[in-house]
């Protein structure tokens, strides 16, 4: 079963507690791409890559994954997972997988709130480019966990992981991560629920 984007597990937080896009010239801390086309065909047949790294502010040490799940479509492809060090992880992905992308982040200090926190794209209200800092993120009730994706051969994405305030599902404070990319990316469908700020999912996050 299909299972969008803090459905369950955020009206379960709210009753128990009550409780960027790529852009090859945009602004200073954007996303930047390597090459304005898409990676070149090494052996004639083989598909387009793009080396994608994220650099990552407050998570060292966190392991993230790459999940492309599409409406329509049954597969779900996942990266392997990466561990944060000295502010990066890096793949070579095929190309078409950046679209409609979302990253899973897992802290080793994650008190586990029944989901799996994931790096919002755009909050509502926010345009592409606009620059995202804590104090905005944790403002925010609706988030994209969708990155439009790229067709470059080499992008950076540059992500802000805090420690934010939550609840386990038998309601004990803990902390968990609030993750957003600090430039807003070009994003795609669809705009869910976040906690504070905090995106997450309990399977696949599904991108239109």
């Amino acid at each position: 079963m299909k299972s969008r984007v803090l459905t369950a597990a955020l009206a379960a937080l709210a009753a128990l507690a009550a409780l960027a896009t790529v852009s090859l010239t945009g602004p200073a801390g954007s996303a930047t791409a390597g090459s304005a086309t898409a990676g070149s065909a090494t052996g004639g047949t083989d598909r387009p890559h793009t080396q994608l790294t994220l650099a990552v502010t407050g998570c060292d040490g966190c392991r993230v994954r790459l999940t492309q799940a599409l409406d329509g479509r049954e597969r779900v492809w996942q990266s392997k997972p990466r561990t944060v060090r000295h502010g990066s992880a890096t793949w070579s992905i095929p190309t078409t997988r950046t679209h409609g992308l979302s990253i899973t982040v897992l802290a080793p200090w994650d008190g586990g709130a029944g989901y799996v926190p994931t790096v919002a794209f755009r909050y509502a209200g926010e345009r592409v480019g606009d620059k995202v800092d804590n104090r905005i993120a944790k403002s925010k009730r609706r988030a994209s966990a969708c990155w439009a994706g790229t067709g470059a051969d080499a992008a950076t994405l540059p992500i802000t992981v805090v420690h934010a305030r939550s609840t386990n599902p038998p309601g004990d404070p803990i902390r968990t991560p609030r993750a957003f990319t600090s430039v807003t990316q070009e994003w795609e469908t669809p705009m869910e629920r976040a906690w504070h700020g905090i995106s997450g999912t309990q399977d696949a996050t599904y991108c239109g």
